[in-house]
């Protein structure tokens, strides 16, 4: 069962419908109808139908951060904007990465933008002289109208119509169509959290030992029956992605599987989607995660996972397999476009985790510091992965591997121990 938020700033016709779509349903529950503006309608339907409501301004929503607590409270999987007129902030698309879908009326990219909602959009349409309108559902990104598009919906506009007729024509088609697109994108999560396939190492490289050569024998075991990987090189800065690539595969060489880079490809995004498997070397975490926005293989990689392709990542390539990078050792070099990521766990990594405060150093510890990453992210949960150490997760359950505890920081938790072999079921 998945939680969702629902999102609103007026009538909340959409918001109704999708309620009463999904009232007895045993893959969804509305837990929250969440509105930027107190004295909106939709809020009075929800409580009607026992729905749980919250009433925020749009201010909260320019913060973010009051938003975010109340999503986080509830356990949110999926936020659903239905007619919501506030900019999403960039905590929540942080928070809930690829998670976050929106509905348009009109056929996008066509009239969308700044002031392009409601009876707006419909003038539009009928100015421009369009014989055909109707609806975009999509996933929202930090560009307004953006985002993968999940399915659009057309409808003819005739000579005679106006924006009112035009709005029904359209609101028809929400109607129909949004619940049924709301389902569907959460059959696709469920099905890519039961089918992932994730090995997320802490470290390539155990201190006086050869490059990867401590996971290589997990890995092997890990891509059985791979004979090629498309490697993801992107977190490299001090040399070159060729370097890269030949540096890896001189130890995936022990393992018989091929290292493709994605920088060779004319369209990276693509190599990834026909890949047997993939793997995400370490490096600068700023430096990958703005390659991989910037060309699309951030949603390729989450396409891949969700169809059960393996994934193997190290350091910076275990951070991206989270809902951000935000809990990095990097320095932030570049800056990419946000800090939300994969998505394809729910808590955070903290890999290369240290325990000790080194002598005449007056700074912050690693604890310390995760610390202030959960007191600002309540609700997240964030673990220290030591080196030499590794998460394999595969569907709904997830392991421990190596020879040492992983730490767990949750706000309102003393820091605490899990032993490899322990129970994690509660990060998932």
């Amino acid at each position: 069962m998945k939680n969702i938020a629902i999102l609103v700033s007026g009538a909340g016709t959409n918001a109704e419908n999708i309620i009463r779509y999904f009232v007895n349903s045993e893959k969804v529950n509305i837990s929250v109808v969440v509105s930027d503006n107190p004295s909106a309608y939709a809020l009075t339907r929800a409580q009607r139908l026992d729905i749980e409501t919250v009433s925020l301004t749009r201010r909260d929503f320019r913060d973010g951060t009051r938003p975010l607590a109340e999503l986080r409270k509830r356990n949110i999987d999926v936020v659903v904007l239905a007619g919501f007129l506030s900019i999403i902030p960039r905590v929540l698309l942080e928070a809930f990465p690829g998670r976050i879908i929106n509905i348009h009326p009109s056929l996008l990219p066509k009239f969308g933008g700044k002031g392009m909602y409601g009876d707006n959009v419909h003038r539009a349409v009928i100015e421009a002289g369009e014989s055909v309108s109707g609806i975009t559902i999509h996933t929202i990104d930090e560009h307004v109208d953006r985002g993968v598009v999940l399915a659009q919906f057309t409808t003819p506009v005739a000579e005679d119509d106006t924006p009112e007729t035009l709005a029904g024509k359209i609101h028809a088609l929400e109607y129909k169509h949004y619940p049924e697109i709301i389902e569907s994108f959460i059959t696709k999560i469920t099905d890519m959290e039961n089918r992932r396939k994730l090995l997320l190492i802490s470290n390539s490289t155990t201190a006086g030992e050869p490059y990867l050569k401590y996971p290589i024998g997990n890995i092997a075991q890990f891509l059985e029956g791979v004979s090629e990987v498309a490697f993801v090189p992107y977190a490299a800065v001090t040399f070159s992605y060729d370097e890269y690539e030949a540096k890896v595969q001189a130890r995936f060489d022990e393992i018989g599987v091929k290292v493709r880079s994605i920088h060779r490809a004319e369209n990276p995004a693509e190599a990834i989607r026909n890949a047997e498997a993939v793997c995400v070397g370490g490096g600068n975490t700023f430096a990958l995660l703005r390659a991989m926005q910037e060309l699309g293989v951030v949603e390729a990689i989450r396409e891949k996972i969700a169809e059960g392709t393996p994934y193997v990542g190290w350091s910076a390539g275990s951070n991206v397999c989270c809902p951000t990078i935000c809990t990095t050792n990097d320095m932030p070099i570049v800056q990419p476009q946000s800090f939300a990521a994969i998505g394809a766990v729910k808590f955070q990594i903290n890999p290369h985790y240290l325990d000790t405060h080194p002598e005449g150093h007056a700074g912050e510890t690693r604890e310390q510091r995760i610390e202030e990453y959960i007191e600002a992210n309540d609700g997240m949960g964030v673990a220290g992965l030591r080196e030499g150490c590794m998460l394999l997760v595969e569907g709904n359950t997830m392991q421990l591997i190596g020879a040492r505890p992983m730490r767990i920081f949750r706000r309102g938790d003393k820091p605490f121990e899990v032993e490899p072999g322990g129970d994690l079921s509660f990060l998932m």
